[in-house]
């Protein structure tokens, strides 16, 4: 489909310009970041326990078993994660284990990965500029991709979880769209699109559009056929060698949360219905076409759902009732953007918009495969904007994929820069550059201008500044003991002792989390049931944490409440340490 004007795939400027771009960001996100990397500050429990997940696989545990033992203690409990992911950090802990320790090695991995990923998406961004473009648009879309904020979160120093190689995952789909054989794009997409869902099932949306892309292709001129069925086929059986690979042959419990036989089974049907009319070479109406792939999808979605007919309630389907209407329900990055602060909205929407503008302006001004590239461009922005709206933390995605259009239309502004002599001209084209850029910084200093009226309320002190349980863990003895918690305690209680915990914030230990919200936010009789239950060792709460304040708001005179206000039941006995005074501990005696 492709023509032959575009450049070449790979070129020594693109990635001497694309490294300038990412040593840029990498030595302001360090610089930035210097707190939480000398402090070893994980901003969120997921990446606490990604660095768990590689410690308990480089101490013996098996490669196919990513369970939590540590969790819903005394179960333990199931994880869905990928290990692919863990590779790289096990990588670099491995390598430098022997010169550093272990300790050390686990700090410069969770500073180096990150950053690596970054490199990785700003190259794959820039690379999609650079068959397109000319030096100056790739070097600013580089530059753009550099410094987009929702990106950077991912991809931060200390943030080891999952989403920074979903981003990568995705420009590298993005990428493969651009290969000028057929049947080897969409290979290379296909196994993207595989390796992404075995990373996270959060992928799905974006495979469906692909698809849709692919299949227009296809209706567009019989002879693109192979995208379609080479992704398909490609995406099968990917998913299935990945499935081997990650999760072994042995027979597991069926998963709504992350790949598994029955969503293979409809991947490698929906392949079959393709790749057999992929083989007639006389073009077909479109009708047949729609109605064969329509029921090779429709026949795959009925044998998932007799394999695992659980997963028609969703990847939460069987959750604790307490854990999902009182925990997932008030998870902050699952809900919608519009509950988000009014500058990540900004962050997301201004680029998108941006970028979904310039896209379709250069649509209009092409011909041939270029006008049909910057309309499949135009859609899978809107794609991944409407997933980003829905899914916030999905936004670098969106994010990665405006950089390039970005890149386009700043080498324009900033032509107009130099050759405009009109000052109303050159200030519009600054604030075209700063809206695409840095499209939060006006709603910033807005709010800094008039606090009264822009301005939030202060917010409540964050856990991990007013609850630091690391000098609270050797009170508890060297003797793993199992820890009744609030949820968002767990991990740090998790990184620096033996000891286990009841829940943590993930929802395979929805168990674990029913039982801690019944426990704090009900009587106290009721919450020492479910402690001996679980052999529970000792509890521990901060009176001031948001968790621990809803949980006291949820009833009268509840275990949170009494523990809170000092009035501890005389089954729980006062541990004194040295640690975080705002931190109280009892052992659980009777």
């Amino acid at each position: 489909m492709i023509g032959e004007r575009r450049r070449p795939v790979i070129d020594r400027d693109l990635v001497v310009r694309a490294t300038l771009a990412w040593l840029l960001m990498a030595a302001l996100l360090v610089i930035a970041g210097l707190p939480a990397i000398m402090g070893r500050q994980f901003s969120e429990g997921d990446d606490i326990m990604r660095l768990l997940e590689v410690r308990d696989w480089l101490a013996g545990q098996s490669w196919f078993d990513v369970s939590q033992y540590r969790i819903d203690a005394p179960f333990g409990a199931g994880m869905h994660w990928s290990r692919l992911v863990d590779v790289p950090l096990a990588a670099v802990i491995v390598v430098l284990s022997p010169l550093f320790g272990q300790a050390l090695a686990e700090h410069v991995a969770s500073v180096i990965v990150p950053l690596g990923t970054l490199w990785l998406a700003v190259l794959l961004i820039g690379r999609i500029a650079w068959r397109l473009c000319d030096e100056e648009a790739t070097g600013l879309a580089c530059l753009a991709a550099a410094i987009a904020a929702p990106l950077l979160h991912q991809m931060r120093p200390m943030r080891i979880d999952h989403h920074g190689w979903q981003i990568v995952l995705f420009m590298l789909a993005v990428n493969a769209l651009m290969a000028r054989d057929a049947r080897r794009g969409g290979w290379i997409l296909g196994g993207a699109l595989a390796l992404w869902l075995n990373v996270s099932m959060e992928a799905l949306p974006m495979v469906a559009v692909f698809g849709a892309i692919l299949f227009a292709r296809w209706l567009r001129c019989w002879g693109d056929r192979q995208w379609l069925v080479a992704m398909l086929q490609s995406l099968a059986a990917c998913s299935a060698g990945l499935y081997l690979l990650t999760r072994g042959a042995t027979p597991s419990l069926p998963m709504c949360d992350a790949m598994a036989p029955a969503h293979i089974a409809a991947l490698s049907i929906v392949a079959i219905a393709a790749t057999g009319l992929g083989r007639i070479e006389v073009p077909r109406p479109w009708l047949l076409m729609v109605l064969v792939l329509g029921s090779g999808a429709l026949a795959g979605v009925i044998v998932l759902l007799q394999m695992a007919p659980q997963c028609a309630g969703g990847s939460f389907a069987g959750m604790d009732p307490v854990a999902h209407d009182v925990w997932l329900a008030n998870v902050i990055e699952s809900k919608p953007l519009w509950h988000h602060p009014v500058t990540l909205i900004a962050q997301v929407l201004v680029p998108t918009a941006i970028a979904i503008v310039v896209s379709l302006r250069l649509a209009a001004r092409s011909a041939d495969w270029l006008h049909r590239w910057h309309l499949e461009y135009t859609v899978l922005l809107l794609a991944a904007l409407a997933l980003a709206v829905f899914l916030p933390r999905s936004s670098g995605l969106v994010a990665g994929l405006a950089a390039v259009p970005i890149g386009m239309q700043m080498k324009q502004w900033l032509r107009q820069l130099r050759s405009l002599g009109r000052p109303g001209k050159q200030a519009m084209a600054v604030a075209g550059m700063t809206a695409s850029l840095l499209p939060a910084m006006p709603l910033t200093v807005l709010m800094h201008a008039t606090p009264s009226h822009a301005s939030p309320a202060k917010p409540a002190p964050a856990i991990a500044s007013a609850c630091d349980v690391s000098g609270v863990l050797p009170a508890l003895g060297e003797d793993a003991a199992n820890i009744m918690a609030p949820i968002d305690m767990g991990p740090a209680i998790l990184i620096d002792s033996p000891h286990r915990v009841v829940a943590t914030a993930h929802h395979r230990a929805h168990r674990g989390i029913g039982d801690t919200i019944r426990s704090f936010s009900g009587p106290a009789s009721d919450a020492h049931a479910i402690l001996m239950k679980r052999r529970i060792g000792f509890v521990m709460l901060c009176p001031d944490a948001a968790e621990v304040r809803l949980y006291r708001s949820m009833g009268d005179d509840n275990l949170a409440d009494r523990l809170a206000t000092g009035k501890a039941p005389d089954w729980l006995m006062p541990i004194t340490h040295d640690g975080d005074r705002g931190v109280l501990v009892w052992r659980v005696i009777g």
